[in-house]
């Protein structure tokens, strides 16, 4: 017998299966490394940039997004209006100039935002509304193109009020308009059988979801304030709440309907006091509050101004008249003061937001203004069914004040 062979080819045939071992390890890490290779550039290719508006994926106009100097991305304010609810008129409001391409303002039943090109400033308000404009300022300057004015994407929550995010994975630009957050919010919470419910009824506090407020009640029905993340920011202990979006924020009550005013962090700012409490001016800022029937002014700190002890405050014009209501008057005596309008016994009159006095007594049937042909404001008082001007009103009144200390 061979055996010296036979162990010759046994040798043989074992180094030939380690060969094909061989291979085939090789073949299968080969196999692994393409494989990687493959998903590692799929990863690194730029997915094409897309725009979603409420979880449903929008086409990207042409000229809606444009470059900024900055390196950071514009959006059309005319173009995207009407995906968030919104129209879009040129000039300024109430400016009737819808020629000017340096302004614009957005408009929907609920508020007016007013931009202006190479601008930071912008001002909110309402067809409605009984107090003068809130003034917000953005972290980018409007752009003004393609006479079109633009905003920064990381401007929408304040500047559209919208709830603004980008995902890198995705390369996706994506805006929740806030009433259907709002609808998001109510619905999550019913079906997950939450024990709280949100409290997004208002436009107030659907504002609030832009700055990742939201407010909530719980099985009691204390509202408080949570963020996106489900962390409390304001416990559960107010009856209502109400989010004021320019000094952020809530004008709150609680079990007793004693009205108050807390910071967006819960700190007390107005103490809960009163029968009522609003804003009735933010520059300077000023809160109506009514206390034991009557009614009287508050400054930012809570601090008097006017006394409450006038049966209401401000003339109310009927709608089907010409003349306006009118609540402050800026620029009284020489310009140099502001009153407010302020009834007692069915009378009117003006008192200092200054110093309290009372700079015409309430002894006028109304107190009201009305635009000239040039759009200017010009007041006036009605005493006895005879119309005065009012700086003449108060001017005659100063004399007559003056000759009786003589």
């Amino acid at each position: 017998m061979d055996l010296l062979g036979q162990e010759t080819k046994k040798k043989d045939n074992n180094k030939a299966k380690r060969t094909v071992l061989m291979l085939l390890i090789v073949s299968i890490v080969l196999l692994v490394l393409v494989v990687i290779m493959i998903f590692t550039l799929q990863g690194s290719q730029t997915r094409p940039l897309t725009l979603s508006i409420n979880n449903t994926d929008t086409q990207i106009a042409q000229n809606l997004l444009i470059p900024g100097e900055d390196g950071k991305t514009y959006v059309s304010l005319q173009l995207l209006a009407p995906s968030i609810g919104y129209e879009c008129l040129g000039g300024g409001y109430l400016e009737y100039n819808d020629t000017d391409k340096s302004k614009c303002y957005l408009e929907n039943v609920n508020q007016i935002i007013g931009f202006e090109a190479d601008s930071k400033e912008i001002y909110k308000t309402s067809v409605d509304s009984n107090t003068d404009y809130q003034y917000f300022e953005l972290n980018n300057n409007i752009i003004q193109q393609n006479d079109m004015l633009y905003i920064a994407l990381d401007d929408l929550n304040v500047g559209c009020n919208v709830v603004y995010s980008f995902s890198e994975q995705e390369n996706k630009i994506n805006i929740y308009t806030i009433d259907s957050l709002a609808t998001q919010y109510t619905t999550t919470y019913e079906e997950e059988g939450s024990n709280i419910v949100a409290k997004l009824e208002s436009f107030n506090n659907q504002k609030a979801l832009c700055y990742d407020m939201i407010v909530i009640a719980n099985q009691n029905g204390k509202m408080g304030v949570i963020n996106s993340s489900n962390q409390t920011i304001i416990g559960n202990r107010y009856t209502t709440m109400e989010f004021d979006e320019e000094t952020q924020s809530f004008i709150v009550s609680d079990d007793n309907n004693k009205f108050g005013v807390i910071s967006a962090n819960g700190e007390p700012i107005i103490g809960l006091e009163f029968e009522e409490l609003s804003i009735i001016n933010y520059s300077p800022l000023l809160y109506q509050i009514k206390l034991n029937g009557k009614y009287g002014v508050l400054n930012e700190e809570g601090e008097v101004l006017i006394n409450p002890e006038y049966d209401k405050l401000g003339y109310t014009e009927s709608s089907s008249s010409t003349n306006e209501s009118v609540l402050i008057i800026n620029n009284l005596i020489n310009g140099n003061q502001s009153g407010i309008v302020v009834c007692r016994e069915g009378k009117y009159g003006i008192a200092n937001l200054s110093t309290g006095e009372m700079i015409i007594n309430c002894n006028v049937d109304k107190i009201y203004s009305r635009r000239d042909s040039s759009n200017s404001t010009k007041y006036y008082i009605e005493l006895q069914s005879t119309e005065i001007d009012l700086d003449q009103y108060i001017e005659y009144v100063s004399s007559t004040t003056v000759n009786l200390n003589q």
